[in-house]
């Protein structure tokens, strides 16, 4: 089989060589220099060096038109899902094609989908709506502007009603004729923050997981720092599944966010893809799948990869906690953090960013670019909770510089 991997992330991390036989198949990976050099010397591919200023599809096309044709298209990075389902469109490889990749990359899309099947969102609507003259204030109260295809809460700004994001958008308009092509705005929804993670097979879960936030992605890319806590909860993981359905998802990694509220869970977005940080390790902890192997496994062999599901490493519970480095605008920062409570022995492992080294300009939640990462564990998702919070009051990230940047759970909580 001739496989297609866009890669763009750790070689290692992503468990490429557990996931199929590259002396078996003929396998080509196309990245940017810096993660095809992560390829190990000794692995039997082909590598293609893709410039990080052009687009992919652009770039591989004429290789594709003068190659052998590839059987499969795998990717495992959300900016790369779009581009593999046009390539898989254009030259007949079966996987995700465009319409689907669509539903889990458009914020209008995917909200408009759920909703077609009864399934509560936000209310929402294009930014493209604000920039009409009769447009009607359709909710009161806080409302949200962010990217249509972002991730992450990068770009997202927090209004304080419909109002301001009507005269945001107008503004960032008047500098950027696409904006509004590009935003959406919805009302902001009250209530508890979850990610649910897993995979889906022809439809139905084989793995999944409810994990609840301590703080939020937008929280974090203002400069608070960010936990998460697994904590089951079947009615949310069957809303999870039912919105999943609703997208067209039927064999797929999957990173969902909702809120829950009295009413019942709100859908957020949802994405094609694992969670970032340290939710493999959780989850493979805590289910015994590591989601990466098991994805591109049972794509390759067209069913599931019954060999990737093994038995859970523990029954305990896992949190993790990443405190952000975009923020320091790339300054060396040094991290104060008590010794007591690295050397908990609900920590099972954490990183601390090299004291000196400049910090990263773009937002990022992998360990190796946070002043301050880590998984813990414990059979009781309130404790973990509680040393969460206690870590976030208790560290400081300071810039060299030398003004200090305490990062507090009630910023966390923001």
């Amino acid at each position: 089989m001739r496989i297609l991997v866009l890669h763009q992330n750790k070689f290692d991390r992503l468990g490429y060589a557990n996931a199929f036989d590259h002396t078996r198949h003929d396998v080509t990976y196309a990245g940017t220099a810096g993660y095809i050099d992560t390829i190990p010397a000794d692995v039997r591919c082909t590598r293609v060096v893709l410039e990080p200023d052009q687009p992919v599809v652009d770039q591989l096309r004429p290789r594709l038109l003068a190659w052998p044709p590839f059987d499969r298209i795998l990717t495992r990075h959300e900016l790369l899902i779009a581009p593999a389902a046009e390539l898989r469109a254009e030259f007949g490889v079966r996987g995700m094609r465009p319409d689907l990749a669509r539903n889990f990359r458009d914020k209008v899309a995917m909200k408009t989908a759920v909703a077609g099947r009864g399934l509560r969102v936000p209310r929402f609507l294009p930014a493209t709506d604000l920039l009409k003259v009769d447009v009607e204030v359709p909710w009161r109260g806080r409302t949200i502007v962010k990217p249509r295809g972002g991730s992450a809460s990068r770009g997202v700004s927090l209004c304080e009603d419909f109002h301001q994001a009507r005269e945001f958008v107008a503004r960032e308009q008047r500098g950027d004729a696409s904006f509004a092509e590009r935003y959406e705005v919805e009302e902001y929804v009250e209530g508890g923050l979850w990610q649910i993670d897993g995979f889906l097979f022809r439809g139905e879960p084989v793995a999944i997981q409810a994990s609840r936030y301590v703080g939020s992605c937008l929280s974090f890319e203002n400069g608070g720092p960010l936990g998460v806590v697994q904590r089951p909860h079947p009615e949310l993981e069957a809303f999870a599944v039912d919105c999943l359905r609703a997208l067209g998802g039927d064999t797929l990694t999957f990173h969902l966010e909702a809120i829950t509220t009295p009413q019942g869970p709100v859908f957020l977005e949802a994405a094609a893809r694992c969670g970032g940080g340290y939710t493999v390790t959780a989850f493979r902890r805590r289910t015994g799948i590591h989601l990466h192997t098991l994805d591109m496994a049972t794509e390759v062999a067209d069913e599931l990869a019954t060999e990737h599901i093994h038995a859970p490493e523990t029954t305990e519970l896992h949190g993790e906690f990443q405190f952000p480095g975009h923020v320091y605008g790339g300054a060396p920062i040094t991290v104060d953090v008590p010794a007591e409570l690295l050397a908990d022995p609900r920590v099972l492992t954490y990183q601390v960013y090299p004291a000196g080294k400049p910090t990263p300009m773009k937002g990022s939640y992998r360990p190796e670019n946070l002043p301050l990462s880590g998984l813990i564990t414990d059979s009781d998702p309130d404790v973990l909770e509680s040393w969460l919070s206690d870590l976030f009051a208790k560290v400081t990230v300071t810039p060299q510089s030398g003004v200090p940047a305490p990062l507090v759970a009630a910023q966390a909580a923001s």
